[in-house]
Order: structure tokens, then C-alpha cells, then sequence
């Protein structure tokens, strides 16, 4: 599964499939391909893509966006749109 994106996962060691299951999800979502997102979806399933589109900060609005309208959820209650600063500083 793994193969072809190495690159991916430039910062970590080995992956187990199952244990690194989190971020092996997180960055294919964030940074792969089509097919690779395919794969993800086929030996995950949609469920644990949805929890961790749900779950994770790295993930970027964007990307939210996307797998929530095509898994059918609701992006506006995940934890990338919840923890979110409405103002970086104030105004003057």
C-alpha cells in the first residue's frame, strides 16, 4: 500500500499498517494522489477516513472540505474548523 508514496513519510521510520494506520490516512488525504486516496479509502474504509478528517488539526480546511462533501458529512463541526482562531490578533 505504501509503495509509491514513500515520499509522503519522509519524517518517519517504518510504518505498521495498522498501529501508524492515523497518520498514514492524514498525510495521503493531505498530499497524495487520486489513486492513492482511492487506496486509502479501499483498505481503510470510508469510516476511519471520516474519523480522522473529523479528528485531526493537520489537515487543512481544504481538505476537509473535499472528503466531506464526498463522503456526505458535515465539515463545519470537525476538530480543523472547531479549533480554529476566528482573529489571529486584533485590530487597531
Amino acid at each position: 500500500m505504501l509503495e509509491g508514496c514513500r515520499h509522503l513519510f519522509w519524517d518517519k521510520g517504518s510504518l505498521d499498517i495498522e498501529k501508524d494506520q492515523y497518520v498514514i490516512i492524514e498525510r495521503i488525504l493531505e498530499f497524495g494522489s487520486g489513486s492513492q486516496v482511492e487506496t486509502v479509502l479501499d483498505d481503510y474504509g470510508a469510516e476511519a477516513v471520516r474519523k480522522v478528517i473529523s479528528d485531526s488539526r493537520s489537515v487543512s480546511p481544504k481538505t476537509v472540505n473535499y472528503f466531506a462533501l464526498m463522503l456526505g458529512f458535515s465539515g463545519k463541526d470537525t476538530r480543523c474548523f472547531l479549533d480554529a482562531s476566528q482573529r489571529i490578533w486584533e485590530p487597531y
